[in-house]
């Protein structure tokens, strides 16, 4: 193949992997746009169980229901890992969506690398007012490429840090409950 179709080749395959990356790019900004809700919803999730483990129905009105702090906080528990569930979804999708990014972008760097010694360092560096170098395109889509990874990552770590903080306040919150009950079991046998 000579230096010309070589060099032609690769900026096609530029054109196709940047075409590929724009829906691609505008899937995972709709990904996280829906996440947004489902956030906030855990949010007010942990926050209405929270209430719930401090609010002592025994010296209300609601008394007279019984286990209703442990049912209220049996259905807001649920209700926080369907979200949670929903999340992962939705995680899942950003992971499929950088998988089909980092796909794209190595098969145009391939396309590069079985091309490079035909078309040559001067045709790779040389751009055009209209056109930029076929090197900087190479640059800017592995930093796309990059970006993905890294914010993947940053999610990945985002949902599990709130994972662990709502495992261990539901731990912390029924262990208090336990202990309220104890106390109150002990201070009717007295």
């Amino acid at each position: 193949m000579s230096e010309k179709p070589a060099l032609v080749s690769v900026q096609q395959s530029l054109r196709k992997c940047f075409d590929t990356i724009e829906p691609l790019h505008e899937e995972w900004n709709t990904t996280l746009l829906e996440c947004d809700p489902h956030l906030s919803s855990l949010s007010n999730l942990a926050e209405q169980l929270q209430a719930c483990q401090r609010v002592m129905f025994k010296k209300t009105p609601l008394s007279s229901f019984t286990n209703l702090q442990e049912h209220l906080s049996f259905k807001l528990q649920a209700a926080m890992e369907v979200t949670l569930e929903i999340l992962n979804q939705k995680l899942s999708r950003l992971h499929r969506i950088r998988d089909s990014v980092s796909q794209v972008v190595g098969s145009v760097l391939y396309m590069y690398e079985t091309n490079v010694e035909i078309i040559g360092l001067e045709a790779i560096l040389e751009r055009s007012s209209l056109c930029p170098s076929v090197a900087d395109m190479l640059e800017w889509l592995q930093d796309i490429e990059k970006h993905y990874r890294n914010q993947y990552f940053i999610k990945c770590i985002l949902l599990s840090h709130i994972y662990v903080t709502l495992i261990f306040f539901l731990n912390t919150s029924q262990n208090l409950l336990v202990g309220m009950a104890c106390s109150e079991m002990e201070i009717l046998e007295n």
